[in-house]
């Protein structure tokens, strides 16, 4: 590891302007080259690069800020499968792996070796409007379809390799990775999915039918989400950091991305310690150890 590129979250302002100074100088001490991203730079005094230069140049990338700085990462390491630490300023996330009493420790066993590599599906996204693709997208969590702030539910009819696995009017769908099921989809009711399961949940938001329920598909699978109805305001969107306007008659294909997400991961605790912590579940919250 040589060159380290850092993707902030230019929300916090000051808290992550300090946190990535303070960063930035223990990382050139221990002799790494370390840029920023152009559009965060100015936050620490320093000229930064474009997406693509930080993702040819950098052997990874640190996300500093929370889970949704990591999200917007995403997009920039993709293509690539560049490794991403997630370093949470604030409380425990789901995806960044240290907070702030245990990020320096946690980093000189990074620098060490003695890391870990997590593996996470991504899926792509395409619309596609009078049968040619208008915009392509790659999510760690889910891509969305359903409406905005209007009260009138759209028409939806939702194919799986094909074939026609539910049609319902509702608020929407969620299509969403592992990753994702404990975002959006387990608020809507879906399932919680282990991040080492190859699969894609379909989530029916408020559907208006006792019949249409979340189904959990082959990783493999193709989705096709058909919009039927006109109804203004319903969009695409993708991990909660990009909304895409759709019309009546768009269609929203989701497969398998070909590349997967390397998460850097040190600490020890599990994806279930991990989902005690954050969902307080209920016959869980009072346990201690995460192992038996």
């Amino acid at each position: 590891m040589k060159t380290v590129g850092m993707v902030l979250n230019p929300t916090l302002g000051d808290r992550v302007a300090v946190a990535a100074r303070e960063l930035q100088t223990y990382l050139e001490r221990k002799g790494l080259k370390v840029l920023l991203l152009d559009e965060h730079a100015p936050l620490v005094g320093e000229n930064g690069v474009g997406k693509e230069l930080l993702r040819d140049i950098c052997d990874c990338i640190f996300a500093l800020g929370g889970d949704g700085t990591l999200l917007s990462t995403v997009q920039i390491v993709a293509p690539s499968e560049i490794p991403v630490l997630g370093i949470n300023l604030g409380g425990l996330g789901f995806l960044s792996e240290l907070g702030p009493e245990e990020l320096y420790p946690g980093l000189e066993r990074i620098l060490a070796g003695d890391f870990r590599l997590e593996q996470r599906l991504l899926l792509r996204g395409k619309v596609e409007r009078s049968d040619k693709a208008v915009k392509e997208v790659v999510c760690l969590n889910d891509c969305v379809v359903g409406r905005g702030a209007l009260s009138r539910p759209c028409r939806l009819e939702v194919r799986v390799d094909g074939y026609s696995a539910m049609r319902f009017n509702g608020d929407g769908i969620i299509v969403s990775t592992p990753t994702g099921s404990t975002a959006y989809s387990f608020s809507a009711g879906g399932p919680v999915v282990e991040p080492v399961v190859a699969a894609i949940v379909l989530t029916p938001i408020c559907p208006h039918s006792f019949m249409v329920r979340p189904m959990v598909l082959n990783a493999s699978a193709t989705v096709k989400v058909l919009l039927e109805t006109s109804v203004a305001g319903v969009n695409l969107t993708v991990d909660g950091q990009e909304s895409i306007p759709l019309i009546a008659g768009d269609k929203v294909v989701i497969d398998r991305y070909p590349r997967q997400l390397k998460l850097i991961r040190v600490a020890e605790r599990s994806f279930f310690c991990v989902l005690r912590e954050k969902l307080r579940l209920e016959g869980l919250k009072d346990f201690v150890s995460d192992k038996e």
